[in-house]
């Protein structure tokens, strides 16, 4: 019984590689295809947007539109201006490098800030949905640097909270955590 098994194994195996071998038989010639003396114009499957102004996308899909630059003609000479840097909006604030400090806060919090001008100011404890807990200060302070001390510990609860300091249209917020 094995032997039969065997024959036919091996017999398989002869015909694979005798059929495998004489595969050239069995192809068609070029010149006798119909179609060989045709040229076929090469179809793509691609579609491309023509569009003068199409949309930009990122390659996570994210929608950008590019303004092409495009520099400011001088009307008296018709040369083209280089445009310089922006100049500092610095100079316009009126309310400089505020900083809270110790943070994590245990019982007293420092808030330092420099004033360009005279302004009033109002600092104000907010929580982490906006709502308004207390406010610190509101008063006329005069130019300069300022450094202004609170005591907090009997007025809020441990946890995350903001800090809004605002003069007239000029908002800052710093973020705190009390202990």
């Amino acid at each position: 019984m094995i032997n039969f098994y065997l024959r036919i194994f091996l017999t398989s195996i002869v015909l694979t590689i005798f059929m495998a071998g004489n595969t050239y038989a069995y192809k068609i010639p070029q010149g006798a295809r119909p179609d060989s003396l045709k040229v076929k114009a090469k179809v793509s499957t691609k579609i491309t947007d023509t569009r003068i102004n199409k949309p930009a996308y990122l390659k996570n899909g994210v929608k950008v539109n590019f303004i092409p630059f495009k520099p400011a003609k001088d009307n008296f000479f018709g040369n083209t201006k280089i445009m310089g840097a922006p100049k500092s909006v610095d100079n316009d604030r009126v309310l400089n490098n505020v900083k809270v400090y110790p943070n994590p806060i245990s019982d007293q919090l420092n808030l330092s800030f420099s004033m360009s001008k005279d302004a009033n100011v109002i600092v104000k404890i907010m929580d982490v949905l906006g709502n308004e807990i207390t406010t610190l200060l509101s008063e006329r302070v005069a130019a300069g640097d300022q450094t202004k001390p609170f005591v907090i510990a009997s007025r809020i609860t441990s946890g995350f909270y903001f800090i809004r300091v605002s003069v007239g249209s000029e908002i800052i917020t710093k973020r705190i955590s009390v202990l």
